[in-house]
């Protein structure tokens, strides 16, 4: 079996492949829950994707611990994605794993053709858009707070206002401060979203984008959208998987 990492900023989630099924997903809460998910798993090699570079080290050291073979994704890895982006040196590899799973999962259902873009989007502590054009060629993309981060924004920039909660978003006008930020983080979000895909759709003969979501903050997200969306929480560690395989020796 193989185990693959996602290292994000706020959360870490693994998930365990058989063969090129996945069997088990989980979302650790902190560095030592995952250590000690590593410790009572049984599997061959680890394959890691980290934006996060003080929590890889931790699992870094556990899993040589362990005498297991480690795979970290890097941007030099071959991937089923041809890379067309200016700093490539500063893609992070998370996008890269996302866009890669949601590439594999569309070619294998015959999703997408060559009058489509494919996007991959990640509500983590960023939200993250990715681009990819007809062949795999990732194209960039956009980067913008996440929900959570922007309301921490709000609060730490301000004398006054509050962190309120997000499931209480019923109306795109709010009728008191906490709703009024609630609507504000989750519209300008939204509004985004469908800016995006209206300027793909605007660009030559481009029909409806294949879309794909990922990441914790989605399901704030994904009822206000008016387009069909592919949820899947493993994406990145689906892509990550993908790369591990194609740079297996």
């Amino acid at each position: 079996m193989v185990l693959t990492i996602d290292i994000g900023n706020t959360n870490i989630k693994s998930a365990l492949f058989d063969d090129n099924k996945l069997i088990e997903f989980v979302v650790h809460n902190g560095v030592e829950s995952a250590v000690n998910y590593i410790s009572n798993k049984k599997f061959r090699s680890a394959a890691i994707c980290s934006v996060n570079p003080p929590a890889a080290k931790k699992l870094l050291e556990k899993l040589d611990q362990l005498k297991i073979p480690i795979f970290e994704a890097n941007i030099k890895n071959k991937s089923n994605l041809k890379i067309n982006y200016e700093t490539p040196e500063t893609l992070g590899m998370d996008r890269v794993c996302s866009a890669s799973g949601a590439l594999e999962i569309s070619s294998k259902e015959n999703m997408i053709n060559n009058d489509q873009y494919m996007l991959t989007i990640d509500f983590g502590t960023a939200t993250t858009i990715n681009v990819v054009a007809y062949e795999g060629i990732f194209i960039g993309g956009l980067i913008v707070p996440g929900l959570q981060t922007m309301l921490k924004s709000l609060k730490t920039e301000t004398a006054q206002l509050p962190v309120p909660d997000l499931k209480n978003f019923d109306n795109i006008i709010g009728s008191s401060t906490d709703s009024s930020i609630v609507s504000g983080v989750i519209t300008s979000t939204v509004g985004m979203i469908n800016e995006v895909i209206h300027q793909l759709k605007s660009r030559g003969n481009q029909i409806q984008p294949v879309i794909f979501a990922t990441g914790g903050n989605a399901g704030y997200i994904l009822p206000h959208i008016r387009h069909k969306i592919f949820f899947d929480e493993a994406l990145v560690l689906k892509g990550l998987k993908v790369i591990f395989e194609l740079n297996k020796n």
